[in-house]
């Protein structure tokens, strides 16, 4: 549970707001995160239940107050980013052989690598139900965003190329792996509260 915006704000009003969606959001991925298999449940719901910042969530809602900020479809879209971001997570633990995640056992380590991949492909799964409910923008956008998460992770798995210099290649990295889902928050925020120029 969501229970302080995790930045600082000047503006008591803002904060409150971003809080109150950002419990909204909350509830969502926990209703989300619940398809009917009891294991798939309960392997959605750890790395959920063991909290986070919700920065990428928290981004759509700060850029969706540059227009409508409460249109529902704002709130589908911090919840399709988070699952995104939730996702990649799962199968980062695998790759990585992850042992422990947010100060809770990882998925895989808890019940095997698969289905922590299962469990992230289900999730990825969940956010892509969402955004075609959102429209087909909001469906490319995410293609196009999945692609350059991919491209980073293969990037960063295969490592520099020789000769590669070393910063270039971090920046590729954490341009591709982490950026772009940063940067698609703050678009999907801007584009589903009608803000001015989308």
């Amino acid at each position: 549970m969501i229970i302080t915006v995790p930045v600082d704000f000047p503006d008591s009003a803002l904060a409150a707001e971003v809080l109150d969606d950002l419990g909204r959001v909350e509830e969502e991925l926990a209703t989300t995160a619940h398809p009917g298999d009891e294991l798939l449940t309960e392997a959605s719901r750890h790395l959920i239940a063991a909290g986070g910042k919700r920065f990428r969530a928290m981004l759509v809602l700060l850029a969706a107050q540059f227009g409508d900020r409460r249109d529902p479809r704002v709130i589908q879209a911090a919840v399709a980013i988070e699952l995104t971001h939730l996702a990649t997570l799962f199968h980062d633990d695998v790759m990585d052989e992850a042992l422990v995640r947010r100060g809770s056992d990882s998925v895989n380590s808890r019940w095997g690598n698969s289905v922590a991949i299962l469990t992230g492909d289900f999730l990825f799964a969940q956010a892509s139900r969402i955004l075609a409910d959102l429209g087909p923008q909001a469906v490319r956008l995410q293609a196009q965003t999945f692609t350059r998460l991919v491209t980073g992770q293969m990037a960063e798995t295969v490592g520099p190329r020789p000769g590669q210099d070393q910063l270039d290649f971090y920046m590729q990295v954490i341009t591709e792996k982490t950026g772009s889902l940063i940067a698609t928050s703050g678009q999907f925020g801007a584009l589903f509260s009608g803000a001015p120029g989308q």
